[in-house]
């Protein structure tokens, strides 16, 4: 059998040499590594594209639509003030009508005059009341009435009786009666100021007639009857 012969190759390395290769290796990487950041940082600050999520208009219209609600609930509120304003004039003119419609047809039928009930409509100011009186003729005729009416105000003050003419309460009439001459029907209309302590409790009115006859016809009515609240009350 024949023999094998191994041949035996020999290599010399220098150490430090290999050691500085793999040094040089080392460093060009981390070199290269660094340029090619470095290139695409530069390249990346040089094409910014700007972060722009919608804020600026969403808070615009966030703006425009808080306007446009504060403008609509101060239309809306207008609006309610107007309605109320045109329901106070309606029950208004509705009460007027059927006050006329009461004095047109009335409900007694008489010679001479009648003396509807009086309205004292309240005010803001508790003394100070609007009234209205009509009085009107009876029976149809064409003859023309003239003379007076005297009202006045019964009530008590520091529990006393006291008996208040109109005249003493409405600057309006300076002292002076209230003159008839009317020939359908005739309204008076005024405002009045009640003493501080003062508490009505019943209307006395006199109407006085010279034509088309002597006359006089007297009626009472209860305070509580004929006082009116109205939503139009000053």
């Amino acid at each position: 059998m024949a023999r094998q012969h191994h041949r035996t190759v020999v290599r010399r390395e220098h150490p430090v040499r290999k050691r500085a290769v793999r040094l040089s290796v080392f460093c060009g990487l981390v070199l290269g590594l660094f340029v090619v950041y470095q290139w695409g940082l530069r390249s990346g600050s040089a094409q910014l594209i700007p972060l722009n999520d919608g804020s600026e208009v969403l808070l615009e219209r966030i703006g425009e639509l808080e306007t446009r609600s504060a403008l609509d609930k101060q239309a809306l509120g207008d609006l309610t003030l107007k309605l109320a304003e045109s329901r106070g004039v309606i029950d208004e003119l509705e009460g007027e009508l059927a006050f006329y419609r009461e004095v047109m047809a009335p409900e007694e039928r008489r010679q001479g005059v009648v003396v509807r009930a009086p309205r004292f409509i309240a005010t803001s100011d508790p003394l100070r009341w609007r009234y209205a009186v009509v009085v009107q003729q009876g029976r149809p005729t064409e003859a023309r009435f003239a003379g007076e009416l005297r009202l006045r105000i019964v009530g008590r003050a520091l529990d006393q009786m006291r008996m208040l003419p109109l005249t003493d309460l409405d600057d309006g009439l300076a002292g002076e009666p209230l003159a008839i001459n009317f020939r359908y029907f005739q309204r008076f209309e005024g405002e009045l100021l009640l003493p501080p302590g003062f508490t009505p409790e019943r209307v006395e009115i006199d109407v006085v007639l010279q034509k088309p006859r002597s006359d006089q016809v007297s009626v009472a009515h209860d305070w509580s009857g004929v006082m009116v609240y109205t939503s139009l009350s000053d």
